[in-house]
């Protein structure tokens, strides 16, 4: 996994993956995938598709919160573990598996 330093444009607005906080982060089952939201900025990556190496654990992911003011994703884990996905995962171009 890399996440990527460029801006974002989008109707008006621009920012970096520096600047992006997450107000809502939810997980899609159908699809299995990983959704923030940030004002208007909505956006899903693969949860699957995060190499299991990127985990501190092995243990199953039971729930997702936001963490540092919204720069970080926390995935929790069963056993009490915790990993953090940097909210520039995604911007366009943030994730690639």
């Amino acid at each position: 996994m890399r996440s990527s330093s460029s801006s974002l444009i989008s109707i008006n607005v621009v920012f970096t993956p520096e600047d992006l906080r997450i107000e809502r982060v939810w997980f899609d089952t159908t699809p299995s995938r990983l959704c923030v939201q940030a004002g208007e900025f909505v956006r899903s990556i693969d949860f699957a598709c995060i190499p299991n190496d990127d985990f501190e654990s092995l243990a199953p992911v039971n729930a997702f919160s936001l963490g540092q003011t919204g720069s970080v994703v926390v995935c929790r884990h069963i056993d009490g573990a915790e990993t953090w996905l940097p909210s520039d995962l995604w911007v366009p171009g943030g994730f690639t598996p």
